[in-house]
């Protein structure tokens, strides 16, 4: 009889969590076959219409992403039902929460880190909402996160945080593999005369933190800033418009892959401010082209550059900290280096080998 797999992840419709599901879907396929029978349970059939798959199967849950409520019905009901119904000897939980369901292994795959986002009093103005639901993710972690065979997470960091937050015993550390960069190149530099640029993709969210990026902007003006954002995509963002942008900052607009890349390609510098991150794949994925990363401080940054020399540390909340990186890397300075994060649980090195050992272990 087949080893029947549910891989579950019905939340996971656009940005970072597509792009993990669609690396889980092609790693999953090559398992799945005769002897693996794997299931998908997503939202709709939109979020796999641009792959092709030979041995996956396909169920659709398009009324969760609608509500919340949906969400969670589906997470701590529908899904025990479904696999009452089914059988299935592995739950695979795409999107942090683990289900109420029967299974013989059950694991969950940890990707958002906003339980950890330390919000001060004084920002909570600045996205209301993003701290609503960094509150309440905390407690939908942890509801039968003991019951899992394994908790898998990204980053050592994080693995660690989960540890002590929730006293876990097993957990694994599953790092992203570089995807292939179309056109990277080696290192071009601006001629004297051009303005130094920089590029920032991501979605306007507190904890990516583009408001220390305006404030250096307009400390100086001896740098351009790209920015994916057209300032009416929320209230954080027409709250960050309403303070008036320093002449220097462009706003691109939400762009597709091919067009990040090409901005990868024409930008000086890729700038990343970001607060919390579980991976932070623009880092990952811009190491390819070696240039310059100017990074937030932060131990997600060390872990995901480990390895790279050509990075400018600052401050993450302080645009005289950051605006000093931005002349450091300018004028060619020596760069600084990440430092070795200590991992002490097990590591598993991309989707192909975590969707091995999710149905061999």
């Amino acid at each position: 009889m087949a080893l029947r797999v549910v891989v579950s992840a019905v939340n996971m419709v656009d940005g970072g969590a597509l792009t993990v599901l669609h690396e889980a879907i092609k790693a999953f396929d090559k398992v799945a076959g005769p002897d693996v029978d794997v299931t998908f349970l997503v939202a709709d059939s939109s979020v796999h219409a641009s792959l092709r798959t030979r041995h996956l199967k396909f169920e659709y849950f398009p009324r969760s992403k609608k509500k919340w409520v949906f969400r969670l019905w589906y997470e701590y009901f529908e899904f025990h039902r479904y696999s009452r119904k089914h059988c299935p000897d592995v739950w695979f939980s795409l999107h942090d929460t683990t289900p109420n369901v029967l299974a013989g292994k059950r694991y969950v795959y940890c990707h958002n880190a906003s339980v950890f986002l330390k919000f001060p009093l004084k920002d909570i103005a600045l996205d209301p909402k993003q701290f609503v639901f960094s509150a309440f993710y905390k407690w939908v972690y942890a509801f039968n996160i003991q019951k899992n065979t394994a908790v898998i997470a990204q980053q050592a960091w994080m693995a660690d945080a989960l540890k002590q937050m929730f006293n876990l015993e097993k957990l694994l550390v599953a790092e992203p593999e570089a995807p292939h960069m179309p056109g990277a190149v080696s290192p071009t530099t601006s001629q004297a005369n051009e303005r130094f640029s920089l590029f920032y993709p991501a979605y306007p969210r507190y904890f990516k933190n583009h408001a220390v990026l305006l404030d250096a902007q307009r400390l100086s003006d001896q740098h351009t800033t790209w920015l994916t954002l057209d300032g009416k995509e929320n209230a954080l963002s027409r709250r960050l418009m309403s303070q008036g942008l320093a002449e220097h900052v462009e706003l691109l607009g939400m762009l597709s892959r091919e067009q990040v890349y090409d901005y990868y390609q024409r930008c000086d510098a890729l700038v990343f401010p970001s607060l919390l991150e579980t991976w932070g794949l623009p880092l990952t994925e811009f190491k390819q082209f070696h240039k310059p990363i100017i990074a937030a401080d932060l131990p997600y940054a060390h872990e995901t550059l480990a390895g790279y020399s050509n990075i400018y540390w600052f401050t993450a909340d302080c645009a005289k900290s950051l605006l000093g990186a931005i002349e450091r890397a300018r004028a060619l300075q020596p760069a600084d280096c990440a430092r070795p994060m200590r991992c002490s649980h097990e590591k598993i090195q991309g989707w192909d080998r975590l969707a091995r050992y999710v149905v061999s272990a």
